[in-house]
């Protein structure tokens, strides 16, 4: 009877971790030492990249019940995060995180800060900014061209809302993520 109360245990834990959604991920690490002379002294610089790819593992749900469906690919979120280490102690200095976007007019580099986050376009030139508001839900953002309100929705995409005057409506858009920059 112990042994088949440990049985039904062990088949319980499997059943349960099984139900996970299946992602793929892959995780790239590049760390750079640059020595750099500051006065007299020999300090190590260091630079750490962590590139994160994720991609959700999906089939096609026409046979949704069969084994051997055909998989599809959906889009791949790419996160860098970039780690400086500007003195001596074994912890870095800085961290920031950068995630590429497109919209209907281009593509976009999202870097984060203690306040929110910077918005570039691929030449690294600011075109904008998102202040976290004080709920940490929502963002207040100030581009070039517009000003308004930001979230990010359940598929990890940065929804602005704001009004434009000359049409007399408001105009809901979408940052969506993407891996091919």
């Amino acid at each position: 009877m112990k042994y088949l109360l440990y049985i039904f245990s062990l088949l319980m834990v499997t059943g349960a971790y099984a139900q996970n959604k299946p992602v793929d991920k892959v995780e790239e690490t590049k760390t750079k030492t640059v020595k750099v002379e500051k006065n007299g002294k020999i300090i190590e610089n260091k630079v750490k990249v962590t590139t994160t790819k994720k991609q959700d593992v999906m089939t096609t749900p026409k046979g949704s019940s069969t084994i051997n469906n055909e998989r599809i690919f959906p889009k791949v979120k790419v996160t860098k995060t970039v780690s400086i280490d500007n003195d001596n102690d074994p912890f870095y200095d800085t961290e920031d995180k950068i995630i590429y976007y497109t919209d209907d007019r281009g593509k976009y580099i999202f870097t984060s800060n203690k306040k929110g986050f910077t918005i570039t376009n691929p030449e690294s030139i600011d075109i904008g900014f998102a202040a976290r508001s004080s709920n940490n839900e929502y963002y207040i953002l100030n581009m070039d061209t517009y000003s308004g309100v930001g979230y990010f929705n359940t598929k990890g995409n940065f929804v602005v809302e704001y009004y434009n005057s000359d049409l007399d409506l408001l105009v809901h858009k979408e940052f969506k993520t993407d891996t091919k920059f």
